[in-house]
């Protein structure tokens, strides 16, 4: 869905959403595999780090919906970002795959009956697989990004300061 300029996913207080929104999806998404990841080495504290995965894996899902939107709305703005923008597509579907998965092992890993214990066992397998993918796309489009917005502007300070104060 593409967002016309002015659109709800725009600007807020007039500077583009999308650099807000993205730092969402990078802590949330590596956050939600870190529950996870916890919750099945430490039955103890399953309970809680169940709910957790889940819950930073639902804020993740959302962040990177809204993470695409509004980079549509910008890039409507400045122009196509290349690969930063097929990566970030890539995201979205991933972040709602990891939210689904978690949210079937979470409910699945509530019960002792053999049957429960199986599917929970698949979805954990499936959950640690999608949040492994989830958070290397996740960490692909925001390098992505980071240097189609800044490289060239890194490197051509550098360079002015080089020669504006040499050795």
């Amino acid at each position: 869905m593409v967002v016309a300029s002015g659109g709800v996913f725009d600007l807020v207080f007039g500077l583009p959403l999308h650099p807000l929104v993205v730092h969402a999806v990078a802590i949330m998404i590596p956050l939600a595999v870190v529950m996870l990841i916890a919750a099945l080495l430490l039955p103890r504290a399953r309970s809680v780090l169940r709910v957790l995965a889940v819950l930073f894996s639902l804020v993740g899902a959302v962040s990177a919906w809204m993470a695409e939107q509004s980079g549509e709305a910008l890039e409507n703005r400045v122009g196509y970002p290349g690969e930063h923008a097929e990566l970030g597509e890539i995201v979205t579907p991933l972040a709602m795959a990891l939210f689904v998965v978690t949210a079937v092992w979470a409910l699945a890993s509530r019960s002792a009956k053999p049957r429960a214990v199986l599917i929970g066992r698949l979805f954990a397998i499936a959950a640690l697989s999608v949040g492994v993918a989830a958070v290397v796309v996740t960490v692909l489009a925001g390098h992505s990004g980071a240097a189609a917005t800044w490289e060239g502007r890194l490197f051509a300070q550098q360079a002015v300061a080089t020669s504006a104060h040499p050795l």
